[in-house]
């Protein structure tokens, strides 16, 4: 794919073959139903625009319903898309947006695999319709269309029955900024779940926006898993980021399942609380301590940290030893498995994209509905896009 400089306008896809690689290689029939829906509520929302225009009684034309027609994509033929109309029919007036179905086809599926692509980039959208249609898209009717397509996309995401194939699940929370959503804050948490089976295959199985990391809001999020299929009966360990929530919420819906907290963020926290001219000194004790051969030396490890340590930097220990155990689960699994399974690295690779993504609206949202809809659209992509599998894992038997 070429690269594009600042003022290149151009679609990035090359040609009408590259087109259909991406769309052959990464949209499946989910994408016929987005494109259903899309042409639908692009034909309403013209049709809206254009009663407003009117006077008298045409003022007063009123919807009935839908009629079907075929569209031919690259992707296969497209059956039953819904077209709306008008009780009474407009002498004249057919909507712009009806050219997808003629000529302008491969330019709406552009248009389609790039709203899936950027998320739901209001203005990048508005940019590109009108390269491949030549109209001019309101804020009003791209906001109205993109607000639909992401509730479905979340609704999808959060609400779609899980079978239960999971043998990891990694567990963690992002901040986002969010306009107005409370009287001392303006974040919310995104609290999300990702799982892994036994043959690699990885997936975002839900997310919540909440207002902090607490255990009610664990929970939930937790709870909703089980109640979709995922009851835990393959489940062989569990990775966060050691929140004292999250962890309680794992203990009383997986009693039984091994839980293993990120080192890194042991490893940040633990430094964060040292002094500054200890923080370099403290970091290579701690990969060192990480890194023993197995979990008695790891120990014995820890005790000569603690006693190099103890009267110069306290608070740093404090943070040590506080559920210093739960970071060493590793050590009962397979030692070629240990670096993927001892951090959330994962996960945090899914926040990076969504971090980078959020740029596109100065890096905050809204409000707390708006975060939903556009992390369910950018999770949707990267279960859809990103490579499926990883490295397999292995459990002692």
């Amino acid at each position: 794919m070429p690269s594009r400089t600042k003022h290149d306008n151009r679609l990035p896809f090359g040609s009408g073959a590259d087109l259909k690689k991406f769309l052959e290689s990464n949209l499946t029939k989910s994408l016929k139903q987005l494109i259903k829906v899309t042409v639908n509520m692009m034909v309403k929302e013209e049709m809206r625009e254009f009663r407003k225009e009117m006077t008298g009684e045409m003022r007063s034309l009123y919807f009935n319903g839908s009629y079907k027609r075929n569209m031919k994509a690259p992707l296969g033929m497209i059956e039953g898309v819904p077209i709306p109309r008008f009780r009474h029919g407009v002498d004249g007036y057919t909507p712009n947006s009806l050219s997808v179905f003629s000529e302008q086809e491969d330019q709406f599926m552009q248009l389609i695999g790039e709203m899936h692509r950027l998320g739901i980039s209001q203005r990048k959208v508005a940019k590109i319709a009108k390269s491949c249609f030549g109209i001019k898209l309101s804020a009003n009717r791209v906001g109205h269309v993109y607000k639909q397509l992401a509730e479905k996309e979340e609704a999808i995401l959060n609400t779609k029955p899980l079978t239960d194939i999971y043998q990891y699940i990694y567990l963690d929370g992002v901040w986002v900024k969010t306009k107005g959503y409370g009287l001392d804050s303006n974040k919310s948490a995104l609290l999300c779940a990702l799982g892994v089976t036994k043959g690699g295959e990885r997936k975002i199985l839900g997310f919540v926006v909440a207002d902090s990391e607490s255990y009610d809001n664990w929970h939930k999020l937790i709870l909703s898993l089980k109640e979709r299929g995922m009851i835990g009966k393959k489940l062989k360990l569990a990775i966060s980021d050691g929140a004292p929530g999250l962890i309680k919420a794992l203990k009383q819906l997986f009693p039984q399942l091994p839980h293993q907290t990120c080192i890194m963020h042991k490893m940040r926290n633990v430094i964060s609380s040292a002094s500054h001219k200890n923080k370099k000194e403290i970091g290579a004790d701690l990969k060192k301590l990480y890194n023993q051969p197995n979990l008695e030396k790891a120990l014995l490890s820890f005790k000569s940290f603690a006693k190099k340590w103890y009267l110069s930097e306290p608070e740093a220990i404090e943070k040590l030893k506080y559920h210093y155990k739960e970071t060493l689960t590793y050590y009962n699994f397979p030692e070629k498995d240990w670096k993927q399974m001892r951090t959330n690295n994962i996960l945090e690779r899914e926040f990076r994209e969504l971090r980078r993504r959020i740029k596109v609206f100065d890096s905050s949202f809204n409000d707390t509905e708006s975060a939903k809809r556009y992390a369910g659209t950018i999770f949707t992509y990267l279960n859809q896009n990103y490579p499926a599998t990883r490295r397999k894992l292995h459990t002692k038997t």
